[in-house]
């Protein structure tokens, strides 16, 4: 019993090290997403405004990401949150 305290004041260890659970978790930045939705057949003639708009949006907020997202007037309501859904991933 001596002989263990001695060791164990002696030499330190550190075993949590070994046992400890670890994550490989990735350390990304998070921001908040802002979509505009435009017909694509009036997107050029707006363009510019809306990339002013864009700006504008991400100056007032705090780590938001605008992005712009010219549709076909025959898009159905599934494919545009489809295309939603997938900037939510990325």
């Amino acid at each position: 019993m001596i002989f263990f305290i001695l060791f164990n004041l002696g030499l330190r260890v550190p075993f949590s090290q070994f046992f400890a659970p670890k994550t490989n978790a990735e350390n990304k930045d998070f921001y908040n997403l802002v979509s505009v939705i435009v017909n694509e057949d009036i997107y050029s003639g707006v363009e510019s405004k809306l990339k002013r708009y864009a700006k504008d949006i991400e100056s007032v907020l705090d780590n938001t990401k605008v992005v712009l997202i010219p549709t076909p007037q025959d898009a159905s309501a599934f494919q545009i949150a489809s295309l939603i859904e997938s900037l939510y991933y990325e």
